[in-house]
C-alpha cells in the first residue's frame, strides 16, 4: 500500500509540469482566437472606412471631368479629408467620363504579433462615372421642333441606330436604311424604292432637347479658352481636353481633334474638307447655338454635331459620321450619307450627375 500512495504521489508531481504546458498552449490558442476575432474585425471596420472615403473620392473627381488633372487632385483631396494618406491612392481614368481610385495600407496588429503578423494589408478601390442620361440621347438623328418636319431627300442613306423627331417624318428616295426606330411625334411617311424602316412608330411622345450652352461655356472660361472672334482651323490639330467657347463662328476644314469635350459657337459651325477626326479615345461635340453647316464631298466625321435652337445641314456626297446629329431642325440633301450611332460622344457634354460604378 505504501509502494502504492508513493507511485501515485509521483504522478501527480510529474503531471503538474504537464498542466502548465497545456495552460500555456491554451493561452496562446486563446490569444490567436482574440487576434482572429479583433484584429479581424478591425481590419474589416477600417476596410469600411477606407471604402466610405474612396467613394467620396470618387464622386468628387467625377465631378471635374473631363479635366483629368483637376479631376485627380480633387480626388486625392476628398480621400485626404477623410482619414487616407494620399501617397497610398492610385488614381486613373479606366475610359473618359470615368475615374477610378484605388487604396493600399498596412494596419497595426494588436493579438496576432504573437503568430509574428504584425500588419494587415487593406486594400479597396472606388470607380464613379458621369451620367449620361437624356432621353434624346438613346437616338442617333433626333429632330426636336415641334413645327418642323423631318425630311430625308436623296439615295443611299444608312442610319445605324434610331431616329426620331417632334414632328412629322418624311423620306423620298431610295436606299434608306434606319437600323432601329423611327419614331415621329406625328406621321411617318416613306415613298421610294428599297426602303428598309421595319420599326416606325408614329403618334410618339414629345421629348425635349435641352441646351448645355451656359455649362459649357462655364467650363470654357473657367479654362481661359473664350475666344471674342471668329475662328478658323484650317488642317491644324484642336485639342478639346478642356471646352473651347467662340463668340463667333467657326470654321473647320480637314482637322483632327482630339481630347474630350464641346467647341461651342454663338453663331454658325462651317465644316468644309474632308475630315474632322478623333481616336477612340475621344469624345468631341461640335455644338452651335445657330446653325451646323456639312458641305462637300467625302467628309468623315466623328462625334455629335449639336444644334439645339438651330438647324444642320448635310449636304453633299459621302458623307460618313460616327457619332450623333441633333438639331432643333435637320435638312439633309445628296447621297450616300452613313451615321453610325456612337455614344461615348455624350462625354463632350454636361452630364446630369455621377454615379458610382464598380
Amino acid at each position: 500500500m505504501k509502494n502504492m500512495r508513493a507511485v501515485i504521489k509521483q504522478f501527480c508531481q510529474d503531471e503538474s509540469g504537464a498542466v502548465m504546458v497545456l495552460v500555456a498552449l491554451g493561452m496562446v490558442v486563446l490569444i490567436g482566437m482574440m487576434g482572429v476575432v479583433i484584429d479581424g474585425g478591425r481590419g474589416y471596420l477600417e476596410r469600411q472606412k477606407m471604402q466610405n472615403a474612396l467613394d467620396a473620392a470618387a464622386l468628387a473627381g467625377a465631378q471635374e471631368l473631363p479635366n483629368t488633372s483637376t479631376a485627380t487632385l480633387t480626388a486625392l483631396e476628398y480621400a485626404s479629408l477623410n482619414g487616407l494618406n494620399p501617397d497610398n491612392l492610385v488614381v486613373s481614368f479606366p475610359s473618359s467620363g470615368m475615374i477610378r481610385v484605388e487604396c493600399t495600407e498596412d494596419i497595426d496588429m494588436y493579438f496576432l504579433p504573437v503568430f509574428n503578423i504584425n500588419q494587415k494589408s487593406v486594400n479597396a478601390f472606388a470607380g464613379a462615372a458621369q451620367d449620361y442620361s437624356p432621353a434624346w440621347a438613346s437616338y442617333t438623328l433626333f429632330s426636336g421642333s415641334s413645327s418642323d418636319r423631318l425630311q430625308i431627300n436623296g439615295n443611299t442613306y444608312y442610319i445605324d441606330g434610331s431616329s426620331h423627331t417632334n414632328d412629322d417624318f418624311k423620306a423620298n428616295g431610295s436606299s434608306l436604311t434606319i437600323t432601329g426606330i423611327c419614331d415621329a411625334v406625328g406621321s411617318i411617311s416613306v415613298n421610294g424604292s428599297s426602303m428598309s424602316i421595319p420599326h416606325r412608330r408614329a403618334y410618339s411622345d414629345y421629348i425635349d432637347l435641352p441646351d448645355y450652352s451656359e455649362q459649357v461655356r462655364e467650363q470654357a472660361e473657367s479654362a481661359g479658352n473664350v475666344y471674342y472672334t471668329d475662328m478658323h482651323y484650317n488642317g491644324n490639330s484642336v485639342n478639346v481636353e478642356n471646352p473651347i467657347c467662340v463668340d463667333g463662328e467657326v470654321h473647320l476644314n480637314g482637322n483632327n481633334i482630339n481630347g474630350c469635350g464641346a467647341i461651342l459657337a454663338e453663331e454658325d459651325i462651317h465644316i468644309n474638307g474632308n475630315m474632322i477626326n478623333n481616336s477612340s479615345s475621344d469624345a468631341i461635340c461640335l455644338y452651335s447655338q445657330e446653325d451646323i453647316h456639312v458641305n462637300g464631298n467625302d467628309i468623315t466625321i466623328s462625334g455629335i454635331l449639336y444644334a439645339p435652337n438651330g438647324e444642320i445641314k448635310l449636304n453633299g456626297n459621302n458623307i460618313n459620321i460616327t457619332g450623333k446629329v441633333i438639331a432643333n431642325t435637320i435638312s439633309i440633301n445628296g447621297n450616300t450619307i452613313t451615321i453610325t450611332d456612337d455614344d461615348s460622344a455624350l462625354q463632350a457634354l454636361p452630364s446630369s450627375g455621377v454615379r458610382l460604378v464598380l
